[in-house]
């Protein structure tokens, strides 16, 4: 495997998404079709051939196939996040034409004038342990003539390198070291919102609605999200440009120190001309 680290060396996200399925409903189904809708349009989805690079619990392979993709591929450097993507897409979509497998970014087949329509990958390529690198691999799977990369990353802050230390903790500590870091990372994020004026019992019930995720498991993934690496909206239109792609939609976060954490930012990009290497 030609990654830089394996998957012994990463967070145990599959575990957490294996867990997450088993909550998983139609109205969190329904907010997961409105998130990836929200960011590519139903006719580039409908008929198309969709990647998704780090499929965790297959609900955006699954939201793809309701919104009209012909076939999906997931991958996911887990056993247990393919396996989890399996459940999912054998329970609701048995008669969808789709594929889940064990494989890394950076050893996709490389592309030879094929590709996909639609290349997706959230939340995922800043833990690989070579962000920039594994940007230009998914971007190599995207179709030439218009095929579309969509990502999300997460947004560079002032406290980006204690968040790095912090989850290489968190994801060596034993459960009750991390039950207790979940405690006070959900009270230091309840005296947040008060202080900001927000209706602290809405946030958290109506939390589902956002991409149909779950509000325990995304701030497990979080906390021991390691590796961990970021990237400001100027470095991500740059990579991209000399990728040979146009960035067409785009929803960032306001600049922030990042005290709790940092949101994704989300790019969608139309491929315009060939791959060339960016970064190493």
């Amino acid at each position: 495997m030609n990654s830089s680290l394996t998957v012994e060396e990463h967070f145990a996200f599959g575990e957490n998404w294996q867990s997450f399925t088993r909550v998983l409903d139609e109205q969190r189904l329904a907010a997961a079709e409105s998130g990836l809708r929200r960011l590519i349009a139903d006719d580039e989805l409908v008929g198309a051939s969709f990647l998704d690079i780090g499929c965790g619990s297959g609900l955006s392979s699954l939201a793809a196939l309701r919104l009209g993709a012909a076939k999906v591929d997931a991958t996911d450097i887990d056993p247990a996040s393919v396996a989890a993507t399996r459940e999912t897409l054998t329970r609701f979509a048995s008669n969808a034409k789709w594929s889940a497998r064990v494989v890394s970014v950076f050893d996709l087949p490389a592309s030879s004038g094929g590709g996909y329509d639609v290349v997706y990958s959230w939340g995922v390529l800043h833990h690989t342990g070579a962000m920039w690198r594994a940007v230009e691999c998914a971007a190599a799977q995207v179709k030439p003539g218009g095929g579309l990369l969509a990502i999300a990353l997460y947004r560079k802050t002032p406290w980006c390198r204690f968040w790095t230390r912090e989850k290489r903790f968190y994801s060596r500590a034993p459960r009750f070291v991390q039950a207790v870091l979940q405690s006070v990372f959900h009270a230091l994020t309840v005296v947040r919102l008060w202080k900001n004026g927000y209706n602290v019992r809405a946030y958290f019930h109506d939390y589902s609605t956002r991409r149909g995720m779950d509000w325990s498991h995304d701030v497990h993934d979080w906390l021991g999200g390691y590796p961990y690496e970021s990237a400001s909206v100027e470095e991500v239109h740059d990579a991209l440009a000399k990728l040979g792609f146009e960035v067409v939609h785009e929803f960032v976060h306001p600049p922030g120190k990042g005290y709790l954490g940092t949101g994704c930012d989300e790019y969608v990009a139309r491929r315009v001309s060939a791959i060339a290497k960016a970064r190493t």
